[in-house]
C-alpha cells in the first residue's frame, strides 16, 4: 500500500526542526534583542534540537545538523553592519537558505522532508526498513515527499524574497512587525497545506488498496 506518513508526525517534526530555531530568532527580535542576540538564540535552539535528536536516535541527524549550520552561518553574518533596512533584509538569509536547501535536496539523494518523516521511526527498526523499502519500490511514495519538500522549499524561499521589497516600501518600524507576521503566516500556511495534502494522499492510497482487494475477491 502506497501510504503516506502520518501528517501530524510530519508537521510536528517540521515545526520542531524549522520552526523552533527560526521561531526563537524572530521572537528574540520581536522582544527587542539585537541581530547578534537573535541569531544566537536561533543557533542555541538549533543546537539543542540537534543534541536531543542525536541522543534519541544515537546518531547525528541530517536535518537538525543542517538547521544548526544555517544559523551558525547567520551568526557569522551578524557581524556585518549596515542600516536598519539591511538588518531586516538579513532576516531573509535564514529562511532563504533553508528554502534553497529544501529545493536542492530534491536533486541530491532523498528530500529533506523524507528525513523529517523518518525521524518518527527512530527506535523501530522494522518500520524504518518498511519505510526505506517503500522509498525504493514505490514511485508514488517518493513523489509525495518530493512534492512536499518542493512546496516547503518554494514557500520559504518566497517568504525570504517577499520580505526584501517590503523592507524598502514600508517604514522601518512597520517592516519589523510585518517581517514577523510574514514568517508566522508562511509557517502556518505551509503546515496547513502539508496536513491536507498528506491526508489526501492517504485517502487515495486507501481507496486504491480497497479497489485492489475487491478486484482480487471478484477474480
Amino acid at each position: 500500500m502506497n501510504k503516506a506518513p502520518g501528517p501530524l508526525a510530519i508537521l510536528l517534526s517540521l515545526v520542531w526542526d524549522v520552526g523552533l530555531s527560526l521561531g526563537a530568532y524572530f521572537v528574540a527580535h520581536w522582544l527587542g534583542a539585537s541581530d547578534y542576540l537573535a541569531l544566537l538564540a536561533g543557533s542555541a535552539a538549533a543546537l539543542l534540537r540537534l543534541l536531543y535528536v542525536a541522543l534519541k536516535a544515537r546518531k547525528l541527524d541530517v536535518f537538525a545538523g543542517f538547521m544548526l549550520g544555517v544559523f551558525l552561518f547567520g551568526f557569522a553574518m551578524s557581524f556585518l553592519s549596515g542600516d536598519a533596512r539591511f538588518l531586516l533584509i538579513k532576516e531573509s538569509f535564514g529562511t532563504g537558505i533553508v528554502g534553497l536547501a529544501f529545493l536542492g535536496s530534491l536533486f541530491l539523494g532523498r528530500p529533506l522532508i523524507y528525513h523529517a518523516a523518518l525521524r518518527g521511526k527512530v527506535g523501530k527498526p522494522e518500520e524504518v526498513a518498511e519505510f526505506e523499502h517503500k522509498w525504493a519500490t514505490l514511485p508514488g511514495f517518493r513523489r509525495t515527499f518530493r512534492i512536499m519538500t518542493g512546496v516547503w522549499g518554494g514557500g520559504l524561499l518566497a517568504e525570504a524574497l517577499v520580505r526584501i521589497p517590503l523592507v524598502y516600501l514600508l517604514d522601518t518600524s512597520v517592516a519589523v512587525t510585518v517581517s514577523s507576521v510574514l514568517f508566522i503566516g508562511t509557517m502556518v500556511a505551509l503546515s496547513l497545506w502539508s496536513g491536507m495534502y498528506a491526508k489526501r494522499v492517504q485517502a487515495r492510497a486507501a481507496a486504491a488498496a480497497a479497489a485492489a482487494e475487491t478486484d482480487t475477491a471478484n477474480a
